[in-house]
C-alpha cells in the first residue's frame, strides 16, 4: 500500500496513463521508448520506495515496454 505520493509523482504516472492510451491507438517505437522512459522516472522517483506492489509493476511494465521499443 503507498503512503501519499507526491504531486509530480503523481503527475508522472497520469501522463504515462496518457502515453500508454495513446499508443493502444497509435503505435509506434517512438512511443515505446517514450513510456520507458517515464517508467524510468517513476522508478527513480524518491516516493517509489513508498509503494511496494507499485514498483513491482512498474518494473515488469518497463521490461516489456523496453521490448516493444526494440521490435
Amino acid at each position: 500500500m503507498c503512503l501519499k505520493t507526491s504531486t509530480e509523482f503523481n503527475q508522472l504516472e497520469a501522463w504515462l496513463s496518457i502515453l500508454i492510451s495513446t499508443y493502444k491507438y497509435h503505435p509506434s517505437c517512438g512511443l515505446a521508448k517514450t513510456i520507458s522512459y517515464y517508467l524510468a522516472r517513476l522508478l527513480r522517483h524518491d516516493d517509489i520506495q513508498f509503494c511496494g506492489e507499485k514498483r513491482c509493476e512498474y518494473v515488469v511494465m518497463q521490461k516489456f515496454w523496453r521490448w516493444q521499443a526494440h521490435h
